[in-house]
């Protein structure tokens, strides 16, 4: 059993599907927030569940990888670059925000496959 189906089991199952990926997402960022080393840069937004520190393009870049609701039930994932030479170091909340890069659509409407497709996006951009 994967950490999603765990995950989905700790939630209240009558809840909708977008109220499921979002609490998956809580629980998955609380467990992933003390790895993150520019969590200020990462993209916000009401829209954004899950934004993780992913390599950019090259050593010169840092990624972001989102996982955003488009629509009503319709979600994509994001992945988002800012070149290092951007950041200011000093005042982490006066650097430019990242830009998006590449977007994929998950065609799932079941918040673990629409968890997986992110994880596998996730994965494919760490080198795992």
């Amino acid at each position: 059993m994967g950490i999603i189906d765990i995950l989905l089991k700790e939630i209240n199952i009558k809840s909708d599907i977008t109220e499921q990926t979002r609490q998956i997402c809580d629980k998955i960022m609380e467990q992933e927030k003390p790895k993150l080393q520019y969590e200020v840069l990462a993209p916000k937004g009401g829209l954004i569940f899950l934004a993780l520190e992913v390599p950019g393009r090259n050593d010169k870049e840092i990624g972001f990888l989102t996982l955003e609701r488009e629509d009503e039930e319709r979600y994509v994932v994001i992945y988002y670059t800012l070149e290092k030479y951007r950041i200011n170091e000093e005042n982490l909340e006066d650097t430019i925000p990242p830009r998006r890069r590449k977007v994929w659509e998950i065609n799932e409407f079941k918040p673990n496959k629409i968890l997986t497709q992110y994880a596998m996006k996730l994965k494919f951009l760490r080198g795992e």
